[in-house]
């Protein structure tokens, strides 16, 4: 997913200055999204459960509109039969090109589906629940963004980025509409309004911790205006559905600012993703710039917002999350190999991309895999194996809007910046895919 992060290409007109990209998402355009979200044992719950008790979910195209399908999930994270439909969208989503699912996610207890999709009137989030079959948009009557599940083996409570209620039925807060960061139930569809000292308006992305007792974010007030980043102390309290009724905001004094950076090339801070032991978060630095696909760069902080370091040159805008290993010594990310061709700055179908891995300590990065490799012109979504060895990702050329894309999955082992591993194929070719999770 590519976590909506960037999420989506959104940029909103926030008292008439247009705002940079959403994070989670950010702009991306025509290319397949991936959830990076951890799963865990728990998805052994899900009702149908293969013998692994996992799938990879798929949203497809056909020519009644989109569909929700899932295959058994085998011990690469590769699909181990062609995907087969569970579920129909509503009111023709996926019938008009516009229309787009930007990242998929399913919750730490493996009982919903998170699905953020875009059309012509904005963006908003179907919610699939695996044990009934059943999808429904959740929040109800509110435009807005998915960014994280909370952690936690039971969970199935996320964060949310509302933007735009719709008609009197939308949900508020206090009477009004003022919104921060949302805390939303899956189940029920009820939020808690965390107060992040700005309107939703001009927050970028948000992460919660591994133990999910922190959130870091970060704002800005508009384009060329730079970013703030800060750190969050939430409430981890016991009984979520009953502070979810309370409604009620986490107090302003717990917020701690981490770092800002004025307006200009890659001050956009975004793409958070936290170290396994929740001391570092890895994020990139994107351009704070009209123009949507330009390179960014991956960085290191610490929890108190000290020891910056930068490691790599990344792809930028197109929402490609970095992704710590489960052991927290290397970052497996997304790296733009044509960074001279400046169609692919502002084109989304010009993007060539590959997989690559940075040493946390040394900061020495090297490639996995590159489009020579796999003949594909975009290698993205990468996932570590569960033993930190090895790397599955998907490999596919631009989709086409009409038909869906062709992604097929491949793997890779993480040797080191010396020894160029060869890549293995998992799978044959998919068709009609838009998004996978």
């Amino acid at each position: 997913m590519r976590r909506a992060l960037p999420i989506a290409l959104l940029q909103m007109m926030l008292i008439g200055i247009v705002t940079v990209f959403c994070l989670q998402s950010v702009l991306q355009g025509n290319l397949l999204v991936h959830s990076h979200a951890q799963v865990r044992v728990s998805r052994r719950n899900i009702s149908g459960r293969n013998k692994l008790g996992q799938y990879d979910y798929y949203t497809l195209k056909q020519s009644d509109g989109f569909v929700l399908a899932r295959a058994p999930r085998g011990a690469d994270g590769q699909p181990l039969d062609p995907p087969v439909p569970v579920a129909h969208f509503t009111d023709g989503f996926g019938l008009l090109e516009s229309d787009n699912v930007l990242s998929m996610q399913l919750s730490p207890d493996g009982l919903f589906l998170a699905i953020d999709g875009t059309r012509d009137h904005g963006e908003q989030v179907w919610m699939y629940d695996t044990q009934h079959g059943t999808i429904s948009l959740t929040p109800p009557y509110v435009m807005g963004n998915f960014l994280h599940w909370l952690p936690g083996v039971t969970s199935h409570m996320f964060l949310y980025r509302p933007m735009f209620p719709l008609g009197p039925s939308a949900p508020m807060d206090g009477g009004g509409w003022n919104p921060g960061l949302w805390e939303v139930d899956a189940a029920t569809g009820t939020h808690k309004n965390i107060d992040i000292g700005v309107p939703s308006a001009f927050l970028i992305d948000a992460a919660p911790s591994p133990d999910g007792k922190r959130i870091i974010y970060a704002t800005t007030l508009g384009l060329g205006m730079g970013s703030d980043t800060w750190l969050m102390n939430i409430d981890g309290g016991s009984s979520p559905s009953a502070k979810l009724a309370e409604r009620v905001s986490i107090p302003r004094g717990s917020r701690t600012h981490l770092f800002g950076m004025p307006g200009g090339a890659q001050s956009i801070a975004g793409l958070f993703a936290w170290s396994p032991d929740g001391t570092t978060v890895a994020y990139e630095r994107l351009s704070d710039s009209p123009t949507p696909f330009l390179p960014a760069g991956l960085w290191v902080v610490d929890d108190h917002g000290g020891q910056q370091r930068r490691l790599a040159d990344a792809d930028g805008g197109h929402g490609y999350i970095p992704i710590w290993s489960p052991d927290g010594h290397k970052i497996v990310f997304v790296e733009r190999t044509n960074v001279g061709d400046q169609r692919a700055d502002t084109n989304v179908q010009s993007l060539q991309s590959a997989i690559a891995v940075v040493d946390v300590t040394s900061g020495r990065a090297w490639v996995l895999a590159s489009p020579t490799q796999t003949g594909m012109l975009i290698n993205a979504n990468p996932v570590w194996a569960p033993d930190g060895n090895s790397v599955t990702f998907t490999a596919f050329n631009p989709i086409n809007r009409v038909l869906g894309g062709m992604p097929r999955y491949w793997s890779v082992r993480v040797i080191g910046p010396n020894v160029q591993s060869a890549v293995v194929p998992l799978t044959s070719t998919l068709t009609g895919v838009v998004a996978v999770g």
